[in-house]
């Protein structure tokens, strides 16, 4: 639970060994933990932790009930009185963001993980025992995983979540795991205090469908705009200064007969410009929105003063693979509703759009994709060579089976599956990202609230990285392990 200094890819260090990083650089360089209040709770909370904390007030619940708890402060949260202690995570057991690093670094188990298995087992949880409820889009790992959990909640909170609660107060019998269903657009809750990163959700669920992925599992459903915009009020009376509008495509907010709704998209940002943050960004962005739409990009640059009130905008984009034949298996829709073949061009045609409109990519791809070749993973990295020159950030992710998607009852790729060329990809990736890394800090230092000497910490890490690293993307480039 961190502000990451205003800097939100700091945050990826949390996917880092533990060993690799002693606690005090962890938590002083990358993730300073968020501000607490008088009463234990934390100032700013993650998005959808505020979602809960707004259903199970809105279900009746009063303040005195809930508690959005600082994780360093349960002194002041946990009790003999308390009856649950829910818990939102990503990436709890470290099963998609990090495996890859554990094999390059080959120091252990990584922050996100260690530092959630430490919660669960906190004194205070073993001396009170409250009912332990996992939530959030990474609570599916923690299935057949012995770690403490009582129940896990996968879905959405804001269903089913304050009535299961209720059940567990009553001692009802409550199933170990737990389907929330889906929740209208217009039902999605206005937030109480303000979010990590002034994040403002939109919207939720996603058309395309990619086999791997569990956005695509969601029915697209958008939020009304004065929703919206009373969530930004939240977040900038809290304290916020920057907004991030969260969706899984920002274009495809009132997406409606295969195009987006270009005015309600640009109505939305010149309505959050209004309110007068000092910067706003994307959270996703699909290409083949983007490629479809390259006019709309150019005015929401304009509207919210790209180059002018703030040096850029930037987005997590899925590339995902450079192989059509990929595509085409796991992916049919990812193109739509340019042809699938042109997939490449695409990609490239909207890197070359995002340099002109000072736009930063965080770009996904999934390596080890059932019945991927040698062959397609050439034509992936084929793809990052040709986008070298363009800044932003490159992240190879090992294909993992996540539950309740089409591809959740396959077997997920490991180390010993890796091709040369897969490591190959993943060395050329680093040197993207080793490329590009100085620059970057320079970049987002607009929105970051350290200090000189954080920042002049940053830089030295930077060194270090580049020098540490090296030898490693130099092994993987001819296409042998890191280690």
């Amino acid at each position: 639970m961190s502000s990451y200094h205003g800097g939100v890819m700091l945050g990826f260090a949390a996917i880092m060994p533990r060993r690799a990083l002693p606690d005090w650089i962890f938590h002083k360089f990358f993730c300073p933990p968020v501000p607490a209040a008088k009463d234990g709770s934390a100032e700013i909370a993650p998005c959808g932790m505020r979602k809960v904390e707004a259903a199970l007030l809105e279900a009746g619940f009063s303040q005195e009930d809930v508690m959005v708890a600082h994780p360093y402060h349960l002194d002041k949260a946990i009790g003999p009185q308390t009856k649950i202690v829910g818990i939102t995570h990503d990436d709890p057991m470290g099963k998609i963001a990090v495996r890859e690093v554990e094999d390059i670094i080959g120091r252990g188990p990584p922050f996100n993980r260690t530092k959630f298995l430490e919660l669960v087992r906190h004194p205070l949880i073993r001396e009170h025992r409250p009912k332990v409820v996992v939530g959030g889009n990474g609570a599916w790992e923690v299935m057949g995983e012995d770690v403490g959990v009582d129940h896990i909640y996968l879905g959405e909170g804001e269903s089913d979540f304050p009535e299961i609660c209720r059940k567990i107060i009553g001692k009802e019998s409550v199933p170990p795991v737990i389907r929330g269903r889906a929740v209208l657009g217009e039902a999605i809750p206005v937030n109480r205090k303000a979010t990590i990163g002034g994040i403002v959700e939109i919207g939720r669920g996603c058309w395309r469908g990619c086999a791997f992925c569990s956005p695509a599992m969601r029915t697209l459903r958008h939020r009304p705009m004065e929703k919206i915009l009373e969530d930004v009020r939240v977040n900038l009376a809290g304290g916020q200064k920057d907004i991030i509008l969260h969706s899984e495509d920002f274009f495809s907010y009132g997406y409606s007969g295969g195009n987006p709704d270009e005015k309600k998209i640009l109505e939305l940002v010149s309505s959050v410009k209004q309110l007068r943050p000092k910067t706003i960004d994307v959270s996703h962005l699909s290409l083949a929105s983007v490629h479809q739409n390259q006019q709309l990009l150019r005015k929401v640059s304009q509207i919210v003063g790209v180059g002018s009130d703030q040096n850029h905008m930037s987005a997590w984009i899925g590339i995902e693979t450079g192989s059509c034949r990929i595509l085409k298996m796991h992916m049919p829709n990812k193109a739509r509703p340019a042809k699938i073949d042109n997939w490449p061009e695409i990609v490239r045609d909207c890197y070359r759009l995002f340099a002109e409109e000072s736009w930063l990519p965080v770009a996904s791809l999934v390596l080890g994709l059932p019945e991927e070749t040698a062959e397609d993973v050439i034509k992936t990295t084929e793809l990052v060579e040709s986008l070298m020159d363009y800044t932003g950030l490159m992240l190879p992710l090992f294909f993992t089976t996540i539950a309740d998607t089409k591809l959740g009852g396959r077997k997920g790729f490991a180390r010993e599956d890796a091709l040369p060329e897969h490591w190959q990809l993943v060395g050329l990736c680093l040197e993207y990202n080793l490329r590009h890394l100085k620059k970057l800090h320079r970049i987002y230092r607009e929105r970051m609230t350290a200090g000189p000497a954080v920042h002049a910490a940053l830089k030295g890490i930077n060194l270090m990285a580049d020098l540490v690293l090296s030898k490693y993307m130099k092994r993987m480039k001819r296409g042998e392990p890191p280690n």
